[in-house]
């Protein structure tokens, strides 16, 4: 299969992860099995992936299509030659880092997911809140983010569900609470409330790129006071346990705070519609150019 993406990850870390884990399905569908098939051509997918480190990765391939790829994770010092089509980016910010023009930030290709699940209507949403940890987030202090974010009534969802399953938790939700960039944008794209939070893993960047390309105002909301998983020793798990007690409890007081002041986001649908739009103009286009 001829798309990069951080399939990796699975083997460096023994975990799965969402905004990896949906270029098969999502690249699959939107690209002729002849270009997935490709051994000349290799599609950069979904993900913060535009680095020198993985622009060396592919150089084999005579050519490189970029869609809907974001900067990050590395510096950016080698320019693109002619092998490389760069026909979109996550957003306006990688575009400027990239030397391009910023019409070349459409968004991040995982907006198209919604045509490919159903979105439901409020009404008829079943799951409540949730709460999405980054996945390092989550090996970190995942077992008492748990028990403090169940305490109020919180669903606690981790990015390393099967996508499938993780694309209905969110989309049935009311409301969504994400340390996860893509948690939050799939919540968007299928119209499910989300506020974007900080607990140890925000990488200001990309979140201000995407965000950018769909017109939704930067913000985040720091978590505290942090907390990790307890120690392994019985001794100092027993000694730490009322003070773990009291973060859990801190913890929950913040988020029950948090969703009764802020304003959760969700862009403008005209945007979104347009943004789509934007994107299979370009798949068409590759499509056309390398798939036929």
């Amino acid at each position: 299969m001829a798309i990069f993406y951080y399939r990796d990850f699975r083997t460096d870390f023994a975990s799965s992860n969402f905004g990896d884990d949906i270029n098969p399905f999502l690249m699959g569908n939107l690209f002729s099995r002849k270009l997935i098939d490709s051994e000349k051509v290799c599609i950069v997918g979904v993900g913060t992936l535009i680095n020198d480190k993985n622009i060396n990765k592919i150089q084999n391939f005579s050519k490189k299509i970029i869609f809907s790829s974001g900067v990050g994770y590395g510096e950016v010092k080698n320019r693109l030659d002619a092998s490389w089509d760069l026909v979109c980016v996550r957003g306006p910010k990688s575009a400027f880092q990239l030397g391009v023009d910023p019409k070349y930030g459409i968004a991040d290709g995982a907006i198209l997911l919604s045509d490919y699940f159903p979105v439901i209507d409020s009404s008829q949403r079943t799951s409540g809140n949730i709460f999405i940890p980054h996945i390092r987030t989550h090996w970190a202090a995942g077992l008492p983010l748990k028990d403090a974010v169940e305490s109020i009534g919180f669903r606690y969802v981790t990015p390393d569900l099967p996508p499938e399953k993780f694309i209905e938790i969110v989309s049935s939700s009311r409301l969504v609470v994400t340390e996860a960039m893509h948690g939050a944008i799939l919540a968007d794209t299928m119209r499910t409330p989300w506020i974007p939070i900080n607990i140890f893993e925000h990488l200001a960047f990309k979140w201000e790129d995407w965000y950018e390309s769909m017109g939704i105002e930067y913000a985040i909301h720091n978590l505290n006071p942090k907390i990790w998983n307890p120690p392994k020793n019985l001794i100092y798990r027993y000694l730490k346990m009322p003070y773990q007690d009291f973060k859990k409890r801190s913890i929950a007081r913040f988020l029950e705070k948090l969703i009764d002041t802020a304003t959760p986001c969700l862009s403008e649908n005209d945007v979104l519609v347009e943004r789509k739009a934007q994107l299979y103009e370009k798949i068409d286009y590759i499509n056309m150019k390398y798939g036929l």
